[in-house]
């Protein structure tokens, strides 16, 4: 047996039918000392997917990222990239993190040979990749600049190209979108648009949730390290019984009623998820419990106006996980 064999025999181990799935991750944990920076995560990314992790700053996106892609000592936990551990699909695997990863002291296009060449990729195919990619992220006539003439957001977008330089089959995006405005946004979007058409798997952190929504397959919430909610934006809004948003506006609401509005809504089916002055938004788990709200403040004498009974946004679910 020859030593790649017997590497292999000891550090992969393969999974059956398990090649569909980009990412599995199994009772993942992070910790450090006496701190759980991640507790016991689970999830899959099937191939082809745009799966975005979310949740509140601070509860570990990007903690995640990290750990699942090796720069972060795991204390627990499986990690597989489309059936195999991490030491054999490092070159399948882009990652671009929230920091720049670029070199200031070099151009544009001298970054691009240079992490051409790292990736084991010639420097001619690379320098083509990368000159496409400018193109497609509308920053080619920067090219022969230093990265500092770059505004952020165009910062972003080359750290995105020189991690996909190599044509991974899985890309990895810690909050891509952070302070970019909606033409930035835009421009990414597309690119990550088209490279998943050209079957690559995208695995993102963002808090723009209402995107979140409408460009991913399915996501992932996260809650102070934990998973508290992940599939599909209608699984989720089942899991956590919020199928509709109610939204009523009192003749006057003072504090002492609202803690007996609190104690109502403690209701496994009712809840309150934001409240503006005289303004209430309840979560329901279904149409009916509109009524039910409504009889009991009638009950209790109180007037109020019916505002909207609608189905809610990812940014309301969000709230309502607090």
């Amino acid at each position: 047996m020859g030593l790649i064999e017997a590497v292999k025999s000891v550090f992969y181990k393969p999974q059956k039918m398990s090649r569909d799935k980009a990412v599995f991750v199994k009772n993942l944990s992070n910790k450090y000392g006496e701190k759980n920076f991640l507790n016991n995560i689970n999830f899959i990314v099937y191939k082809g997917e745009i799966f975005s992790v979310i949740g509140l700053s601070g509860s570990g996106k990007s903690t995640l990222l990290k750990t699942i892609v090796g720069l972060n000592r795991k204390s627990n936990g499986i990690v597989h990239f489309f059936g195999r551990n991490l030491f054999f699909s490092r070159g399948i695997i882009g990652y671009s993190p929230q920091e720049d990863s670029f070199y200031d002291d070099l151009t544009i296009i001298e970054n691009i040979g240079l992490f051409s060449e790292l990736y084991g990729v010639s420097r001619d195919k690379g320098l083509r990749t990368g000159s496409d990619y400018l193109k497609k992220l509308k920053i080619d006539s920067f090219k022969d600049n230093y990265p500092r003439d770059l505004s952020g957001g165009q910062r972003k977008r080359l750290n995105i190209i020189l991690s996909s330089l190599h044509h991974p089959k899985l890309l990895i995006l810690d909050e891509p979108f952070a302070g970019l405005d909606y033409y930035n946004r835009r421009i990414l979007w597309d690119f990550i648009t088209s490279l998943r058409n050209r079957g690559v798997t995208i695995v993102l952190t963002t808090h723009l949730l209402e995107e979140a929504q409408n460009y991913s397959t399915r996501v992932l919430i996260l809650k102070n390290g934990r998973k508290f909610a992940y599939g599909t934006f209608n699984t989720i809004k089942e899991r956590i019984r919020f199928n509709y948003l109610y939204h009523i506006k009192f003749s006057s609401l003072s504090k002492k009623f609202f803690q007996t509005l609190k104690h109502f809504s403690s209701l496994k089916k009712v809840k309150i998820i934001y409240k503006f002055r005289n303004e209430v938004q309840f979560a329901l788990d279904s149409a009916d419990y509109r009524d039910v709200v409504n009889n009991f403040l009638k009950g209790k004498g109180r007037d109020f106006k019916e505002i909207s009974l609608r189905k809610p946004n990812l940014d309301e679910v969000m709230l309502a996980s607090k």
